[in-house]
């Protein structure tokens, strides 16, 4: 049933009221009729209610839009916030839009546009979505007046640096581009919000909510596509960056423990524009790979693994295909290998299947007891390989290297698969979030050894992490060389 307007712009504000004052008046200039569309202010728990703090700009904006405020007196986070504010809306389509984004005249019509005929979700274009005041400043200058949004759309357009490098990227649609589903400035039918339950609120804090919303959507049919013309400059103002790239990662992992597919880890482990090109890679790696190369068909050859599995109390995970588990042994509690669980032979009745390739495992630190890793390893190319075990480790006490154990070890990473990885494994927030890279990370002791059928024990090394500045002004001392330089 139609609402009493087309268009309702839901934004959830926490202690902005100057910016909420200029977004206000950026959807006041809006090209779109002022009847069919309303605005939403839900303020979620600001120390001044923001109705108080806007009643003067309201008096003097008069706007002839319908506007709404709501408060949490309490801040209840923006997930919550964003549902309280679409359960009020009344338009067709819901607009979501960020606290401190300055809607382009032309915004909204652009998002009414772009839902016409298909059902679909839309991520509209921002410009500098990271910039603090200080970095507009040293890069743009110092006379913008972001009280007049008209006068910033108008110099938005003429400035490139303003320009959204997503027109460009997302121009050609691929199947996981619900991960560019950003609430700084998005849309969906209502109806689709309320089919799919909202926001969730398995997120502790802001951050990956809104992509996670993205999936679903997609997964009901909704895809994510790019309206280039519904333009948002937004409003630089301080944060701690590398504080929100720590929160995303966590916010990742519960992302990967809600929906374990390959493209959910390729989107967490490789950062969103990265994942566009290496998901197709993974899939079809997926598709192809052989078990013979990943299965347990000679672990009846090392007798201490086989009576480390049987007396071990824990959780045991295995990194493989179960396939030629030994009989008689308990079978292993979770299993993660990117096969298809239906096709492949299970390791028994109980066993949870993880249908991932092991870069994100969604288990907490130190879940199994016994990780046990098959000739699987092979597969991958030394970078991609050293993070694989670094999150065995972590989510492992013990982790055993299996080699020969498979029935037909691969002679050499997977080629396709190795070169998409080695082109586009380089995830932006590894700068803050460090990965391990390399096999000198770890220490690898062998443990037993039957012919070409061997164990290693493998543990993380500790490992010094420095910045340049360190580096140069003060180089550790080094100490004897041990087996060459």
């Amino acid at each position: 049933m139609r609402g009493v307007v087309d268009v309702s712009v839901v934004t959830a504000i926490h202690n902005r009221g100057v910016a909420a004052r200029n977004v206000l008046r950026s959807l006041a200039g809006q090209t779109l009729p002022p009847e069919s569309f309303e605005v939403v202010f839900v303020d979620d728990g600001s120390e001044r209610p923001l109705a108080e703090e806007l009643a003067e700009e309201l008096a003097a904006l008069a706007p002839t839009f319908k506007l709404r405020f709501l408060r949490h007196d309490t801040a209840k986070g923006v997930q919550e916030a964003r549902n309280a504010g679409a359960a009020q809306a009344e338009g067709d389509v819901l607009v979501f839009l960020d606290a401190d984004c300055l809607a382009h005249p032309g915004l909204l019509r652009a998002h009414l546009d772009a839902h016409a005929g298909r059902q679909v979700a839309v991520c509209g274009y921002t410009s500098v979505r990271e910039l603090t005041p200080a970095g507009w400043r040293l890069q743009l200058g110092d006379d913008w007046d972001f009280g007049d949004p008209a006068g910033v759309a108008d110099r938005m357009d003429r400035t490139p640096l303003l320009h959204d490098p997503l027109c460009e990227l997302l121009a050609d649609p691929r199947p996981s581009d619900w991960a560019f589903f950003w609430t700084h400035n998005v849309s969906m039918p209502r109806w689709a919000f309320e089919q799919v339950g909202g926001f969730s609120s398995e997120f502790p804090a802001k951050g990956v909510e809104d992509i996670e919303m993205g999936y679903r959507l997609a997964r009901a049919g909704l895809p994510t596509v790019f309206a280039a013309a519904a333009k948002a400059v937004h409003q630089p103002h301080d944060r701690l960056r590398g504080r929100d790239i720590v929160q995303d990662r966590h916010n990742e992992q519960i992302l990967v423990r809600m929906y374990p597919t390959l493209e959910v880890e390729a989107v967490c482990s490789y950062d969103i524009v990265r994942s566009r090109e290496l998901v197709p890679a993974i899939e079809r790696f997926a598709r192809t790979l052989d078990p013979a190369t990943s299965d347990c068909a000679r672990l009846d050859e090392l007798p201490g693994v086989r009576a480390q599995v049987a007396t071990t109390a824990g959780n045991v995970l295995v990194l493989g295909d179960p396939a030629g588990w030994p009989a008689g042994l308990r079978p292993p509690d979770v299993v993660c290998f990117p096969g298809d669980a239906r096709k492949l032979p299970g390791a028994g009745r109980g066993t949870s299947w993880l249908p991932l390739l092991g870069t994100r495992v969604p288990y907490p630190d130190d879940h199994f007891e016994l990780g046990l890793v098959t000739d699987y390893w092979r597969n991958f190319p030394e970078r991609t390989l050293s993070r694989i075990l670094s999150e065995l480790c972590r989510t492992c006490r013990d982790v055993v290297l299996l080699s020969g154990v498979s029935a037909a070890p691969p002679r050499r990473p997977d080629p396709a698969l190795a070169a998409a990885l080695d082109a586009h494994d380089h995830p932006y927030w590894e700068f803050t979030v460090r990965l391990r890279r390399e096999l000198h990370e770890f220490e690898i002791v062998e443990r037993e050894r039957t012919g070409a059928t061997a164990a290693f024990d493998l543990r993380e090394r500790p490992w010094e992490v420095s910045d340049l500045r360190t580096a140069i002004s003060a180089p550790p001392a080094r100490g004897p060389a041990h087996g060459g330089a």
